[in-house]
């Protein structure tokens, strides 16, 4: 196991995913420091690579009118600037139209208008700055928060880049009308929009910089402005000339064709956007709610493979990552220094990876940082070598790279019929013939900047391609061996998790890797999603569990699900990490996961269902609860979650809500839920009920309070109202010299239970000088003189972090030791008898024993209690 697991992370992804920068970690890290959580975990999600689009997608539509105009030279550049205009115009029709249509969260369009509600200027990237991370290549799924940059212009000033954003559902829903809101009043301001976030790329001059450059030389603003704008930013024999009386009238020709074509421009967005909005309001209706197979289905696959894929294909360029493709190993400039900014204008400015993760350890204390990439290099792979680039694929002397298209099954097609018009079958991945060649580079460029590891995403993808090279399962096999080998040789701990790799081609080749992703992405802003979520990752791990420890992905600690979120993250067995936008945290609960060093109390098994839980409908029954067992060093714990109401429709392939309001449900949870703690079985019904009754138990429920004794199949209820969670912790009893004793943990942690590392306990005369009762000895081993010989029963408990702990004494201590300190009773601890329940509700022997721990510089205090007989 990487031991990354045991700290709590912090990942990048939905706090700024294609904007990720090296100023972006330093204002997520701080604010999370602020609040007194250190993350020991970071993971730059995608966003730090250097990608880019086919050439013939790089020139946008003004581009292509001035060559077939043979325009060039200043003219050029004018036509060129009024494209703002034409993207301005058709993302605010796109942006007014997704705001009055129905959001179908979870659906392929449902995860599209998000997409262009954000297409605002105010979200424009800086070039390379892209990123796209989908839980599968899903078509339609096209996320991102960032406008189209058409001003932003590739290394060799072929045309823009465009920026992407994982999960289309990722984006909110309020925000559609306000992006084009937004970017009329930036226009109106004369912010400039997307033009304004970036600098001049040199091909163009935008409408923003013509203003810009006005507003510095102090010009008034007047009938004239584009002309003034003009020759602000005219070269200097240029501006000369325009200055001159006889060239006033020339002057104000150009400004008047200026606006003509600007004009144009306006209208043929507003049509595009009209036209757009239309299309996506068909393919919601008509489209996206068809069966498999159906004729709807089969036309528009037809269609989008003919006479809509140049289309299609612009789509994806610019409002996705999907048909991006790999150009180099290396990281883009927006980590050239480590206060670079995704509005940094860094082209041509060597990245600096090394500097910027070196400032991050350094500044806060990070201990393991993680890079993301997909297993094909990016999502649509590495930019192919077909016509002789030079330095090869990524940059890399004699890497080969041919694109390959996927050919989906009829499986495939039969869950998600869209998956025949994704971009991996219409733009292709670009495929490498030796993915050795391409894991080591990059391994070893990260691996010299100081990055410890990888998350591996898209894994899945590979062996869609493969279906169209002979066979998936091969070409699947040679990546991920491939990926393992350079792994074990640059990242020593195993550091890397699996993503997006649920195929079997994919999971039976993890040979020497750990840890993978149990289910599909977490939604934020889709409500019906939460609940599937979980359930998805519980039921998976029963079979991953086996194979890995399985990854219940991240999710955000301000949101109306964090508390459900945050108990099974707490159960699951795996990674704790959040994906928190700087500034939107709730510190009460991430202190309740997380320790002040920044590591959790991570429960030592995969998180499965109980077994009552295997075979009920806990999304849609009405009736059921989700019950997941783990274990801790000495204790076990139950999770308990009420996730009916919502779940995943397979008819309509999205998430949704089936019952607004589920009544409060209950269930039965007994020690014996605890799989390890089940005695094994023999065959005989008689001999195991009498083990069962033999074994005591001690069960504390966080969320009422209630401290039970209870035999292995005997049982307490826990009910709970909708969209709520439970962590009870399983405490076997231990007696000893007639004492009994349950450690259960700290009431401050959600998994309070794994608090406890170690118990020993130890029965016997006490030691002459040093004897843990404190009092002093006669030499005789007796007491009181000599009278009365003395016998102590001790239980030491190894307790990592601090609060109250909480345990079950069958009576009252006689002492209770703090890091060999006395401690006194009612000040520092106290004793409640008579209120633990038995199973059978009738009143039980003992009492719960509470320790006030103080917070130590190393977190671990040794509790010690001692109980007393007397001879």
């Amino acid at each position: 196991m990487p031991v990354s697991l045991d700290g709590f992370g912090w990942c990048t992804w939905d706090a700024f995913y294609s904007t990720v920068s090296a100023r972006g970690l330093a204002e997520g890290l701080a604010a999370l420091e602020a609040g007194g959580v250190s993350p020991q975990l970071l993971i730059i999600d995608d966003g730090w690579q250097m990608t880019d689009v086919d050439p013939p997608m790089r020139k946008t539509p003004a581009a292509e009118l001035a060559d077939k105009l043979h325009v060039e030279g200043e003219p050029r550049r004018l036509l060129e600037a009024t494209q703002d205009e034409f993207f301005y115009e058709s993302q605010e029709v796109m942006a007014d139209a997704a705001a009055h249509m129905p959001q179908a969260a979870g659906t392929t369009l449902g995860t599209v208008m998000p997409t262009l509600a954000n297409l605002g200027p105010q979200h424009n990237a800086p070039l390379h700055s892209h990123s796209g991370s989908v839980a599968s290549l899903d078509t339609l799924d096209l996320t991102n928060n960032n406008t189209i940059a058409s001003q932003s212009q590739d290394n060799t000033g072929n045309g823009p880049t465009a920026s992407g954003k994982r999960q289309p559902q990722d984006r909110p829903a309020a925000s559609m009308a306000a992006a084009a809101a937004t970017a009329r009043t930036q226009r109106a301001a004369g912010s400039g929009g997307a033009a304004g976030a970036v600098e001049s790329s040199g091909v163009g001059v935008s409408i923003a910089e013509a203003v810009r450059a006005r507003q510095a030389a102090g010009a008034a603003t007047t009938a004239d402005e584009p002309a003034a704008a003009l020759a602000a930013t005219a070269p200097a024999p240029l501006a000369m000339s325009v200055a001159t009386a006889e060239s006033d009238q020339a002057a104000k020709n150009a400004a008047t064709a200026f606006w003509l074509v600007r004009a144009s421009q306006k209208v043929a967005g507003w049509f595009m956007g009209i036209a757009t909005a239309g299309f996506l309001i068909f393919y919601q209706w008509v489209v996206e709610p068809a069966p498999p197979n159906s004729l709807a289905v089969r036309a528009f696959a037809a269609a989008a493979k003919g006479l809509l894929k140049p289309a299609m294909l612009s789509f994806y360029a610019t409002a996705s990552d999907f048909t991006r493709r790999l150009t180099s190993v290396r990281a883009n400039g927006k980590f050239s220094h480590p206060d670079a900014g995704p509005d940094t204008d860094w082209a041509g400015v060597p990245e600096a990876l090394g500097t910027v993760v070196a400032h991050i350890k350094r500044k806060f204390g990070v201990r393991y940082i993680y890079c993301w990439h997909g297993l094909p290099g990016y999502w649509a792979g590495v930019m192919p070598t077909d016509h002789g680039e030079l330095g090869g694929g990524a940059g890399i002397p004699g890497l080969e790279s041919h694109i390959r298209f996927a050919s989906p099954t009829q499986g495939v097609l039969e869950v998600e019929p869209s998956m025949a018009w994704n971009p991996a079958v219409l733009a292709g991945i670009g495929v490498v013939a030796d993915p050795n060649r391409l894991y080591n580079a990059m391994h070893r460029y990260l691996h010299d900047s100081g990055v410890d590891g990888v998350k591996v995403d898209c894994q899945a993808g590979v062996g869609l391609i493969g279906s169209a090279m002979g066979g998936g399962a091969a070409l699947s096999a040679m990546y991920q061996g491939a990926l393992e080998a350079s792994v074990a040789h640059h990242f020593a701990g195993n550091h890397v998790i699996n993503c997006m790799c649920h195929s079997t081609e994919n999971l039976y080749r993890m040979t020497a890797t750990a840890v993978a992703r149990a289910s599909d992405d977490f939604y934020p802003r889709d409500p019906a999603s939460s609940h599937p979520h979980i359930a998805a990752c519980a039921y998976n791990s029963l079979f991953l569990g086996a194979l890995l420890q399985p990854d219940w992905d991240m999710f955000h600690s301000k949101h109306p699900a964090a508390k459900l979120h945050a108990a099974a993250r707490a159960v699951s067995g795996g990674p704790v990490y959040v994906s928190d936008k700087p500034g939107e945290h709730d510190f009460a609960l991430l202190h309740s996961l997380v320790l002040p060093d920044g590591s959790v109390l991570r429960a030592g098994l995969p998180g499965r269902p109980t077994r009552d839980c295997l075979f009920v409908d806990v999304l849609r029954d009405g009736q059921s609860l989700l019950k997941v067992w783990n274990t801790n060093p000495v204790t076990g714990v139950v999770g308990v979650f009420h996730l009916q109401g919502s779940s995943w429709d397979r008819v309509r392939r999205k998430f949704h809500v089936h019952d607004k309001a589920p009544r409060r449900l209950s269930t039965e949870v007994r020690p014996y839920d605890v799989d390890a703690f089940r005695p094994p079985s023999n065959g005989s019904a008689a001999a195991e009920a009498a083990v069962a009754v033999s074994e005591q138990f001690a069960v504390y429920s966080r969320a009422s309070g209630v401290l039970s004794l209870l035999h292995g199949n005997e049982s307490i209820k826990v009910s709970l109202p909708s969209a709520e969670a439970d962590v009870l912790t399983v405490s076997r009893v231990t007696r000893f010299g007639g004492n009994a004793f349950a450690p259960l943990g700290l009431t401050n942690m959600v998994n309070g239970g794994g608090a406890v590392r170690a118990l020993a306990h130890t029965f016997g005369a006490p030691a002459l000088a040093s004897s843990v009762s404190g009092g002093a000895s006669n030499g005789n081993g007796g007491r009181h003189g000599g009278a009365v010989a003395t016998r102590e029963c001790v239980f030491t408990m190894t307790v990592r972090g601090y609060g109250e702990l909480v345990s079950y004494c069958g009576r009252e201590p006689d002492l209770v030791l703090l890091n060999g300190a006395r401690l006194q009773p009612e000040v520092s601890y106290t004793y409640s008898p008579g209120i633990v329940a038995a199973g059978s509700g009738a009143a039980a022997e003992g009492g719960r024993l509470r320790v006030d721990l103080p917070r130590v510089s190393d977190l671990e205090n040794e509790v010690q209690v001692v109980f007393r007989s007397f001879e």
